[in-house]
């Protein structure tokens, strides 16, 4: 079979399947049409449920508002029936003795109440190291004839516990209470240690205390180590002890040559020619109390006859670094 008669069957065989099979086409109008309409009834289906749901809230909100809510009335108690009123009665006239009383039977009912500072602080023992502290103060002004009248004996006597107590210790010049001898420095850490100028006193003074008051009963003295070395605080004795030893002498160098050996060039830098005495530039005698320790310092509160203490700070070269807070 030649190409040409192939072509002519293939060309008849498609004829014959187009006449039997006609191509399928679309009508675009109908279409339209047709989505048109399912677009109108989706709409007034959805018009209708809103409709709906409008006209359910609307007669819900009627019935809330026709009804009506009735008010629950209380049992109604019967009317009790009071007593005649009696007739008014005239109060007796106030005697002192009737108007005194309310404040006295007051009083008589409240045992617990709370006492006045004035018989709190009555109450309360003194300190036994502040009253030390106190006495000696006293004793170092008594027996320094510029200091003497600062001195009130009423004030002193009663920091004994009685006034027998008082004239056994202290006597006539104080020096019961420094073991008879008339000192200018004393340094209070738990134990009393008596100086005169550098030089620490072999004796020294022991009170005993009533537990009740805080005040003196007796006192003893005991032996301890004398002399400038060892015990004590070399520092605050040697400094100050030789500032009360130069103003005695008249040793005018003495402050430049005790600061540069004693306190801190950087104090003295601050505080000038009266660098850790709190500008006092005469030492009539001193009294050294309060201790307190750090890590590498030590302190103490000093008075040099003035009437303040000041505090100082030793450094651990044992030197005075700040005095006055400074």
């Amino acid at each position: 079979m030649k190409d040409y008669d192939l072509e002519q069957e293939l060309a008849a065989a498609m004829l014959d399947r187009s006449r039997q099979e006609p191509p399928y086409s679309y009508d675009v109008d109908g279409l339209v049409r047709s989505v048109r309409r399912r677009r109108r009834r989706l709409q007034a289906g959805a018009a209708a449920a809103v409709a709906i749901v409008a006209l359910g809230a609307g007669f819900l909100s009627r019935a809330d508002h026709d009804r009506v809510s009735l008010p629950v009335q209380a049992p109604t108690a019967p009317s009790a029936v009071l007593p005649p009123s009696p007739p008014p009665v005239e109060p007796p006239s106030a005697s002192p003795s009737a108007s005194a009383s309310p404040s006295a039977s007051a009083s008589a009912s409240e045992p617990d109440s709370v006492p006045d500072s004035a018989s709190a602080s009555a109450s309360k023992p003194a300190d036994p190291a502040r009253t030390t502290s106190t006495l000696l103060l006293a004793a170092l002004r008594y027996q320094n004839p510029a200091a003497r009248s600062q001195v009130d004996p009423a004030a002193v006597a009663a920091l004994f516990a009685d006034e027998s107590t008082y004239q056994r210790i202290w006597g006539a010049d104080s020096t019961g209470v420094t073991c008879g001898s008339s000192v200018d420095g004393v340094l209070v850490a738990g134990e009393v240690l008596l100086y005169q100028g550098v030089e620490r006193l072999d004796r020294a003074p022991s009170p005993t205390f009533d537990g009740s008051t805080g005040k003196v009963t007796d006192l003893t003295c005991r032996t301890v180590a004398g002399g400038s070395k060892g015990g004590g605080d070399p520092t605050v004795s040697g400094f100050y002890g030789g500032l009360v030893a130069a103003a005695k002498s008249g040793d005018s160098t003495a402050m430049s040559r005790l600061g540069r050996q004693f306190v801190t060039a950087n104090l003295r830098s601050v505080q000038g020619p009266t660098a850790g005495t709190c500008s006092s530039t005469t030492t009539p005698f001193w009294l050294a109390d309060n201790p307190s320790s750090g890590t590498l310092t030590h302190g103490w509160t000093v008075n040099l006859g003035g009437p303040y203490a000041f505090p100082i700070e030793i450094d651990e070269n044992a030197k005075i670094a700040t005095s006055c807070g400074k």
